[in-house]
C-alpha cells in the first residue's frame, strides 16, 4: 500500500468507528424547563386530546375519533358487521363490529349486556357511529 492509501484507509476506519459510537449512543430526551403550575420534576403532564364518550347521546355529538366506552346491548343486526346498539338510557346508534372482535364460542343476543370500546366515526350526512375495537360480555 502506498502512503496515500494508508492515510485514506485509516481515515475511513476512524470515520466508521466514530459514526458507530455516535449512532450507538441512546437518544434520551426529556423536557426539563419550567412548567405552568406543575412541580419541576422534569416530567410533563399531557391532557387527553380527545373527549371520553360514555353514552350514546355523547357519541352522537362527539368529534371524529373520540374514544368511546359504552355499556348496553346489541339489539339487532343491520347488515354484515353493522349492528344497532342501545345504551342504558334507551338511545341507539349504529356500531361497526368486525367479526374478529366477537368473543369466540360465546353467544350474544339482545339480552346480553356488553361493553363496547372504540372510536367515534363522524359523518356529515348521517348520524355518527362507533368503530368497535373491543367488546366485553358483562355479567
Amino acid at each position: 500500500m502506498t502512503g496515500q492509501n494508508i492515510r485514506f484507509a485509516s481515515l475511513l476506519i476512524s470515520a466508521v468507528v466514530g459514526f458507530g459510537t455516535v449512532s450507538a449512543t441512546p437518544a434520551i430526551a426529556q423536557y426539563m424547563g419550567p412548567s405552568a403550575g406543575a412541580a419541576t420534576t422534569g416530567s410533563v403532564v399531557v391532557p387527553s386530546a380527545m373527549p371520553h364518550v360514555a353514552t350514546v347521546a355523547q357519541a352522537l355529538a362527539a368529534p371524529d375519533d373520540a374514544m368511546a366506552v359504552i355499556e348496553g346491548y346489541i339489539v339487532n343486526r343491520l347488515k354484515h358487521e353493522h349492528y344497532t346498539f342501545r345504551d342504558d338510557t334507551g338511545r341507539t346508534l349504529v356500531i361497526e363490529l368486525d367479526d374478529k372482535y366477537l368473543p369466540p364460542g360465546q353467544q350474544i343476543n339482545d339480552k346480553t349486556r356488553v361493553r363496547i370500546t372504540g372510536e367515534v366515526d363522524r359523518h356529515h350526512l348521517r348520524a355518527n357511529d362507533i368503530d368497535v375495537k373491543r367488546i366485553d360480555i358483562l355479567p
